[in-house]
């Protein structure tokens, strides 16, 4: 099974789309970096512009949580996200870290994911460079594999994939209409501008990939 019609570097998902599946043991923690307006096992309705979300099926967006498997992965999977490696100052505001938090949450039920990995990619015709490492340009092309991931065989409650800027570990994005209020539950949250711990290793993040924190 291959990708369908080209849309630019990534193709189309095929009709017949299976993933394989990775799966999250209950009691395995998640660690997320989110705008205080949602709470820490909250659910985005559908606001900005992600590599898989917002997404619709059937005519309704499907609510999406993002989530990594350490703080570090976090950090860049949120707060250095859109870095861009070749820019010759590299910066982000002091004023876009102050309304986020770092939450733990902890699962309750063993959860299915849709693999992307390289090996699982593989199967699907794919290379990371046509789903997972591409440019902001082509979300909408990226995008529209969420509603064929959400609708594949497996009933996956997601999606799994080694981190594009941090590659030590996986980030994922949860369907929010199969993870349920009783699916996972929080461990902790906090500022990550006022807790020392949290602020540390942003700080120290910074500095290993040569980026300014602009107050």
């Amino acid at each position: 099974m291959t990708g369908g019609p080209s849309t630019g570097p990534v193709p189309a998902p095929p009709a017949d789309l299976e993933c394989s599946g990775f799966l999250l043991a209950a009691g395995t923690r998640l660690h997320r970096i989110h705008d205080d307006q949602f709470a820490p096992c909250a659910f985005n309705p559908g606001y900005g512009h992600s590599r898989f979300a917002p997404f619709e099926v059937g005519g309704v967006k499907i609510p999406t949580a993002y989530a990594a498997t350490n703080l570090e992965c976090a950090v860049y999977e949120t707060i250095f996200h859109d870095i861009d490696a070749t820019a010759p100052i590299k910066s982000v505001r002091w004023s876009a870290l102050q309304p986020l938090r770092y939450s733990i949450v902890e699962l309750k039920r063993e959860v299915s994911l849709a693999a992307l990995f390289s090996a699982d990619l593989l199967k699907l015709g794919l290379e990371r460079g046509q789903l997972i490492d591409t440019p902001k340009s082509t979300y909408p092309a990226t995008q529209a594999w969420s509603p064929a991931i959400h609708g594949s065989p497996g009933a996956h409650d997601g999606m799994i994939w080694v981190s594009r800027k941090f590659d030590l570990e996986k980030a994922m994005m949860l369907f929010g209409d199969r993870i349920k209020a009783a699916d996972w539950e929080v461990v902790e949250s906090t500022w990550v501008t006022r807790d020392p711990e949290t602020l540390r290793t942003v700080e120290e993040l910074a500095n290993r990939s040569g980026i300014l924190i602009a107050r």
